[in-house]
């Protein structure tokens, strides 16, 4: 597995939080009322309906989300059976919490004891010395 691969499921669970922003930001943008229009005059043309447009947006937006989630499945699934096969307990611990569970450095050095620095070099530096990862 290379760093670029390892470094997906981030981007996955960005691309799945930016999806459900745009659904709630549309959610709160609809209005549930009809305009009244005063006029007597015929409607020509062709006739666009805000309901359907907004439905086929929304469900557009939601297999967009569906599919972003399965792939983060099969993402992580990939990921954790690379897991199984790393040897250093504490490397491991660094490479789940920032690939899988998406933690800053900071929050990666705390979380291990050990500077931000110190976790991002053990980070990349597997993925240079790992014989498995090309």
């Amino acid at each position: 597995m290379t760093i670029e691969e390892a470094n997906q499921i981030y981007y996955i669970n960005l691309e799945i939080k930016a999806l459900q922003m745009e659904l709630a930001r549309m959610e709160e943008a609809r209005t549930y009322y009809k305009p009244i229009i005063m006029s007597d005059m015929p409607k020509g043309g062709e006739h666009i309906d805000v309901t359907d447009e907004y439905l086929a947006k929304k469900q557009q937006i939601q297999d967009i989300l569906n599919y972003a989630l399965r792939k983060l499945q099969y993402e992580r699934k990939r990921f954790e059976e690379f897991l199984e096969c790393v040897e250093n307990s504490e490397t491991r611990l660094i490479l789940r919490l920032r690939c899988v569970n998406n933690m800053k450095w900071e929050e990666i050095g705390e979380e291990v004891g050990m500077d931000r620095r110190t976790a991002s070099r053990k980070f990349y530096s597997f993925f240079k010395s790992c014989p498995r990862c090309p």
